[in-house]
C-alpha cells in the first residue's frame, strides 16, 4: 500500500478521517521492509508494558514517511523519514496516563527538595501538553511510579526494534489518555503543517 505524499496531506478534506486511514496504520513506513515488523514490534511492546496491543500505534514521521511536526518542516517541506530518524511510539492506556499524571503532579510540586535539572525541564515541557492528554513517558520516567518497570522495558524494546531494521534507533515513548486524545494530538500538528504548506505555496 502507497504512503501518502504532500500532495496528499495538502488534499485531504476530512482530516480526522484522512489520520484514521493514512496515518494510525498497521503498517508505519519505518517497518515497511520488514514483513510483520510493526506488529511483532507491538506484541513486544504489549508482552514488556502490560498494554494492550490494539492501542499501541507508530506516530511521527515513522507513520507515513514524512513528519507533521510543524517545527520540522522547511521551505523544502516536511521533514522525511530517513535512516537517522528516530522513532514514535504511541501507547493508549488511561490507566497509565492517570498513574502518570498524578505521578508528575506530584513530582512538580514546590515541596519537593531535590529534582534532576533535566527532568524539571521535562516537566515544564510536559506541563504545556496535559490538554493534549500525552505524556512523553520515557523523558520522564525518572518521576514516575511505574519507571523502574518501564526503563528497562524500554531497553528491551529498543534492541528488538534495532535488530529488527539493523540500525541503531532511538524510540521516543508516548502514552496518550485514549484515541481522541491521540488522533487530535496528530490533527494539531497536521493542520499548522498544512497552513504553512500552503502559505509557502
Amino acid at each position: 500500500m502507497d504512503y501518502p505524499s504532500e500532495e496528499d496531506i495538502l488534499r485531504c478534506d476530512a482530516v480526522l478521517e484522512w489520520i484514521d486511514d493514512h496515518f494510525l496504520r498497521g503498517d508505519p513506513y519505518a517497518f515497511k521492509d520488514v514483513p510483520d515488523g510493526f506488529r511483532s514490534t507491538a506484541a513486544v511492546i504489549a508482552l514488556e508494558l502490560d498494554v494492550d496491543r490494539n492501542g499501541i500505534f507508530c506516530i511521527g514521521s515513522g507513520a507515513i514517511g514524512l513528519s507533521l511536526n510543524p517545527a520540522k518542516r522547511s521551505a523544502d517541506g516536511l521533514k522525511k523519514y530517513d535512516s537517522d530518524s528516530d522513532i514514535d511510539i504511541a501507547v493508549i492506556s488511561e490507566v497509565y496516563f492517570e498513574t502518570a499524571w498524578r505521578d508528575l503532579r506530584k513530582a512538580s510540586q514546590p515541596t519537593v527538595d531535590y529534582m534532576d535539572t533535566i527532568v524539571k525541564e521535562n516537566i515544564k515541557w510536559q506541563k504545556k501538553r496535559f490538554f493534549d492528554g500525552a505524556i512523553l513517558a520515557n523523558k520522564l520516567l525518572p518521576a514516575l511510579s511505574f519507571g523502574s518497570e518501564w526503563s528497562p522495558a524500554l531497553v528491551r524494546i529498543e534492541e528488538h526494534v534495532c535488530r529488527l531494521l539493523d540500525r541503531e534507533v532511538t524510540l521516543g515513548l508516548w502514552i496518550y489518555r485514549d484515541y481522541w486524545s491521540l488522533r487530535n494530538y496528530v490533527s494539531d500538528g497536521m493542520v499548522k503543517c498544512r497552513r504553512g504548506m500552503l502559505n509557502n505555496a
